[in-house]
């Protein structure tokens, strides 16, 4: 009997009214802050990247009237502190950016300037050619000082080579190219002829000597319409007629020798060539035409070996007359014949912004940091703020196939850096999309129906007392780190295929054909045998399992030797498909391995919670057992087993560690089961503490996390819908 007595009734309700309230107020707050919790992560996300999308523009920012007739050059420092301007007497100007006042000058020369180019790749290093034909080199810098907790910029301007003068006489025309220990200046001859001379082992304080000199033969042009320009390496020659627009490639990679590969014409269209620029690395250059078309040509893989070729266009109203390109990254900026600049950028194919300048400019420069823009007209120099950070950023370089420097065609690919500071990044979120997509399929076709499987014997036909052993020995896997197992997969499982890839594909086939043969077997021994062994088939199955795999892994190499006359390795190269030893078949055992846990307790569970009494009345229908099992427990578990496979699928599009310390991080797209991918997850946990803050690549790496973030959304919401759909439809039998 109760002892409750009525008058502790009243208390006693109020009580059990409280402590509803509460845990209905604690589930509240707890569901309010999930959801807070998702926005803030969403709210973030778009934060860091919507700057990415955000307009490019050119705004004036000052208008100095200065004189400007001497002047053949413009340059600055990296935040624009000081202007510098180089004049053709021979003398350099320093000027504040504040009030554009002289705060130093010096006269570097003693002869008048008669030619002058930044030398390549060099931002702040100059070869002069003087009135007298020598030439000379000379470096300028820019030091911050620190005097009595004083800010100050000492500027600097100094000879290199101890003031070396190499002999230009004769020359139309000149290049020079500088390594940390090599120097090479090409010089165009009145004769049509080019001299290289390379100089090796040079350093900055050091005289020049010792030069070894290559002499190409004359090109059937007129010298005095002809440039010659050193590319990549110094290891190109790029000669080319301003008149006609005709090239010529020449490969110099040994000063020994040189070999012509390639010659051709910039002017393919109806226009007449008119300029033409090298874009940062000089792979490729900007080509314009009097149609207001400007070409992107680069270096390449053509049919005959290497030669230029153009991958894009930009088309403009009126002619482009003036192009600059940026000194650090791929952009450009052209000015039309109305003295109109486009600022573009050639790897997105994007037209960012336009300015009008009323008049062409006298001379054009990009900031080193290319966020400035310096136009000098006769007697006035204009200087314009560049807001462009993410100019490589568009629908294009995202998902889609680009046409990359150096490419024989448009490609998807992923490559953030590199060594070399021409590099031109790639961008392509497909491969990883395409390698998260793959790594969960693999996985997902080894997990899902083991796991499944092994939920149906074990809720249904496996003994109680064995279940209470196997139930929470799978589940327990599933607390096992996935860096252990991503370590065992890429280190020790890895090899192993590889070693025995024939007998691993017999794997397959030969244990499951085998187990299939001793179930039919057991079905043929008397039914008083078999009662005694009901629910523990499964245990006794094991030692079968083990004793195939091991005939199969000790005679699997020999019997497909046999059948295919050669091993698996040399067999899947006859038929063209490549090899790698951390592919997707790796992935599919171990990132299976973690998933199967998680499919299997849920599913199990759905399985064993069915009602006895829709067991129970099946089977007293006469139905039997496997009809019962497909018709009425499969039915009324449905929604719980797909949304165990619904959410191994979550798991497996988000695991980190597997996929990259066990696939190889290659961002392909190859469906070939032996080959390797690269994740979003793994790309985010490789690239993220090496990107810098606020970087496009950084933004980029967030844009990856939110649409890993979405797809596990979509993934969650339609198993959602199918689940209820599915209880709606079977939660009545």
């Amino acid at each position: 009997m109760d002892s409750t007595s009525p008058q502790q009734l009243p208390g006693l309700a109020f009580g059990r009214a409280l402590v509803d309230r509460l845990t209905k107020l604690v589930v509240g707050i707890g569901g309010i802050a999930v959801i807070a919790a998702i926005v803030l992560i969403m709210s973030y996300f778009v934060w860091v990247i919507i700057p990415m999308f955000a307009p490019a523009s050119i705004k004036l920012l000052n208008s100095v009237e200065l004189p400007t007739d001497k002047v053949i050059f413009t340059t600055s420092d990296d935040r624009f502190e000081i202007l510098t301007l180089i004049n053709a007497d021979g003398s350099i100007e320093f000027l504040d950016t504040t009030h554009y006042k002289t705060v130093s000058s010096s006269q570097v020369l003693s002869e008048s300037i008669k030619q002058l180019k930044p030398l390549y790749p060099l931002a702040d290093t100059f070869a002069v050619r003087t009135i007298t034909d020598e030439l000379l080199f000379l470096k300028i810098t820019h030091n911050v000082r620190f005097d009595r907790a004083e800010r100050r910029i000492e500027n600097k301007v100094e000879l290199l080579f101890e003031g070396t003068a190499l002999d230009l006489a004769g020359a139309v025309d000149f290049d020079v190219y500088r390594s940390e220990t090599k120097l090479r200046v090409v010089a165009l001859q009145q004769d049509g002829s080019l001299l290289l001379d390379e100089y090796q082992d040079v350093d900055d304080y050091f005289e020049l000597e010792d030069s070894r000199t290559l002499t190409i033969e004359s090109w059937n042009r007129n010298p005095v319409e002809l440039s010659v320009m050193l590319g990549p390496g110094g290891r190109w020659l790029y000669e080319f007629e301003e008149s006609s627009g005709d090239y010529r490639l020449i490969n110099v990679a040994s000063i020994r020798r040189f070999s012509v590969e390639d010659t051709g014409t910039f002017d393919d269209t109806d226009g007449n060539f008119v300029v033409a620029a090298p874009v940062l690395g000089r792979y490729s250059f900007l080509v314009a035409n009097d149609q207001g078309v400007l070409d992107h040509w680069t270096l390449g893989p053509i049919a005959e070996g290497q030669g230029l070729r153009k991958i894009r266009s930009f088309v403009y109203q009126e002619p482009i007359v003036q192009i600059v390109t940026e000194h650090r990254r791929k952009g450009f900026l052209a000015i039309d014949a109305l003295g109109t600049a486009h600022l573009g950028y050639t790897t997105s194919e994007r037209k960012l912004a336009e300015q009008p300048m009323n008049v062409v400019p006298k001379l054009v420069n990009f900031s080193p940091r290319a966020d400035r823009l310096i136009a000098l007209q006769d007697g006035v120099i204009d200087v314009f703020k560049v807001s462009n950070k993410h100019p490589e950023v568009s629908w294009g370089t995202l998902w889609g196939r680009v046409a990359y420097e150096g490419y024989r065609k448009p490609v998807y690919s992923w490559q953030s850096s590199s060594a070399d500071t021409d590099f031109e990044p790639k961008f392509s979120l497909a491969p990883l999309l395409f390698g998260s997509i793959k790594a969960a399929f693999y996985a997902m076709l080894v997990a899902t129906p083991l796991a499944i499987m092994g939920a149906i014997y074990t809720a249904v036909f496996m003994s109680e007392s064995m279940r209470k052993i196997v139930k929470p020995g799978i589940e327990i896997m599933a607390a096992l780190p996935t860096v252990i197992l991503g370590f065992l997969a890429g280190l020790w499982l890895a090899p192993i295929v590889e070693k025995n890839l024939s007998a691993i594909m017999l794997l397959l086939v030969l244990p499951p054909v085998g187990v299939l043969i001793c179930a039919y077997l057991t079905t043929l021994l008397p039914s008083r045998i078999t009662a005694r062994f009901e629910g523990w088939f499964g245990a006794l199955t094991v030692p079968v399992i083990l004793l195939l795999s091991w005939l199969t892994l000790t005679y699997g190499e020999s019997l497909w030797q046999f059948i295919f006359g050669t091993n698996m390795r040399m067999w899947l190269e006859n038929q063209g498909v490549e090899y790698d030893q951390r592919n997707a078949l790796i992935i599919g055992i171990a990132m299976g391995f973690a998933v199967i846990p998680t499919i299997f307790s849920i599913s199990e569970d759905a399985i064993y919670g069915v009602p006895r009494h829709l067991v129970h009345g099946s089977l007293a229908l006469g139905a039997t057992r496997w009809q019962t099992l497909v018709r009425v427990v499969l039915l009324t578990a449905s929604p719980g087993i797909f949304s165990a496979v619904m959410i191994g699928m979550g798991r497996a599009v988000g695991e980190t560690m597997i996929v990259l310390m066990a696939t190889g991080n290659t961002p392909i797209m190859d469906i070939n089961l032996f080959q390797g991918m690269r994740t979003f997850a793994a790309n985010i946990a490789v690239e993220m503490p090496e990107s810098e803050v606020g970087s496009t690549h950084f933004r980029i790496l967030f844009l990856t996390a939110l649409v890993l973030f979405v797809i596990t959304f979509l993934f969650n919401t339609i198993a959602e819908i199918v689940r209820q759909r599915l209880r709606a439809r079977y939660g009545n039998l």
